[in-house]
């Protein structure tokens, strides 16, 4: 009897173990971890899910979430504002007022909302030569790790054809109306640069209130130097307009660099 009783209990932890979960159902759905009813009773009654809310936007930053916390949910209640964490800022979901702001994207699929131009036209000169939008399945440019889907990519700048320059390349992203975003908003893009020698350089610009503010070196190549990140920038509520600018020069056709996920969004 014992060890019958003792297998009851492997079996029923076994199913457990496996199974998903029911919070006022006994027949959740098998496509989810967790199934939620919104009635215990049959119908009688109804409730809803409350999530974390924190008080305001210094509650929220202390929450101190990482890139691999993409997804992670809350509720601001000064903003009125359900927010996620997209892995480089929060991002506004649904907020019960009118903020009047549309969050910005440029990653070069579907959000493409932030426009932008350059003064050295685009190119696709195969593997002597590119600038202009790729991926990572374009030749060299699977040596951009980081970088996902469609980017904007660059190789030998200074084309041995009739394209590019031997000079400085410099990207402008249109400069956007944030007034509306009364808590302020983030300001962010990643890069990669593989293997940028002596003389291959990039660095960013912000402009905030039409003023440009100290331009901020990326890379300064030097023998095959290798850098990736993001960059992440804070621009405080009363801010009326922002903008990037990007100045790249390179020359080779065994460097490569890539930029991507270019975004705006409130705080």
């Amino acid at each position: 009897m014992k060890k019958f009783q003792i297998s009851l209990v492997a079996l029923f932890t076994s199913l457990f173990s496996f199974s998903q979960v029911g919070v006022g159902t006994t027949s959740p759905s098998a496509s989810a971890m967790l199934e939620i009813s919104s009635s215990s009773d049959g119908g009688l009654t109804y409730k809803g899910v409350m999530p974390p809310r924190v008080p305001n936007v210094s509650a929220r930053n202390a929450i101190g979430p990482l890139p691999a916390d993409t997804g992670l949910l809350v509720f601001v209640e000064s903003l009125n504002c359900y927010q996620i964490w997209n892995g480089v800022g929060w991002e506004s979901v649904h907020c019960n007022n009118d903020l009047g702001f549309t969050d910005f994207f440029q990653n070069f699929d579907l959000g493409t909302s932030w426009g932008y131009g350059s003064d050295v036209p685009m190119f696709d000169n195969g593997t002597d030569g590119f600038y202009g939008i790729t991926t990572a399945a374009n030749g060299g440019f699977s040596n951009i790790t980081t970088l996902t889907n469609n980017f904007l990519g660059i190789s030998d700048l200074d084309d041995e054809g009739n394209n590019g320059t031997s000079g400085f390349a410099t990207i402008t992203f249109t400069t956007l109306n944030v007034s509306a975003a009364s808590s302020g908003v983030i300001l962010s893009f990643n890069y990669e640069f593989f293997e940028f020698d002596n003389g291959d350089d990039a660095y960013y610009t912000l402009t905030i209130d039409g003023i440009d503010q100290p331009e901020v070196t990326l890379i300064n190549g030097n023998t095959n130097l290798s850098l990736s990140g993001i960059i992440s920038h804070s621009i405080p509520g009363g801010t009326s307009t922002v903008g990037l600018r990007i100045r790249i020069k390179q020359n080779g056709v065994d460097d490569f660099a890539g930029f991507d996920n270019f975004s705006v969004i409130q705080q």
